[in-house]
C-alpha cells in the first residue's frame, strides 16, 4: 500500500505543473507579443529574427481576445478582421489558454508568464517562446 501512494505521488507529480504561473501575473499577458523561438518534442527548435505579424492580447476577468497584427515602422498597427476569443482557465493546477477562432478551438498551458515574455505548450508538446514586442520607433 505504501507503495501505491508513492507510485501515485510520483505520478501526479510528472504530469502536473512543475512551476505553475501566479495569478496575478496572468494580467502581464496583456499588449503585444512577438514568437522569439519554437521548441518540438524531438528536441529540434525554429528562433524567429523577424516577424511580420505579432499576436495583440486583451485581457480582463481571464476572458479577452488575441489577434494578428502588422507592426508598421511609425509605431502603429494594421489590424485584420478576425479576433479569437481567449479565455484563461485554473485546471488541474495548471493555467490553460483556452482559445476559440471562427473556424477551429485549441487549447495551450501557460507554462511561464513575466512582464517580458511568456512561455505556451500546446497538446502535441510542442512549446512557444514569445517576448514583449518593441515597437520599431521605439527601438535603439
Amino acid at each position: 500500500m505504501k507503495n501505491f501512494f508513492y507510485c501515485l505521488f510520483i505520478a501526479s507529480t510528472l504530469f502536473s505543473c512543475t512551476s505553475k504561473p501566479k495569478k496575478e501575473d496572468i494580467s502581464k499577458l496583456n499588449g503585444y507579443w512577438e514568437i522569439e523561438k519554437v521548441e518540438f518534442p524531438d528536441g529540434n527548435s525554429k528562433e524567429y529574427k523577424v516577424n511580420e505579424f505579432i499576436d495583440f492580447i486583451v485581457l480582463k476577468d481571464n476572458k479577452g481576445t488575441r489577434e494578428k497584427v502588422a507592426p508598421q515602422l511609425d509605431g502603429t498597427y494594421l489590424k485584420g478582421n478576425l479576433k479569437d476569443k481567449i479565455s484563461v482557465v485554473d485546471s488541474a493546477n495548471c493555467y490553460y489558454l483556452k482559445t476559440k477562432s471562427e473556424y477551429t478551438k485549441w487549447e495551450e498551458k501557460l507554462v511561464s508568464v513575466s512582464k517580458d515574455e511568456f512561455v505556451l505548450e500546446n497538446e502535441a508538446k510542442i512549446v512557444y517562446h514569445f517576448k514583449k514586442f518593441i515597437p520599431y520607433d521605439k527601438r535603439k
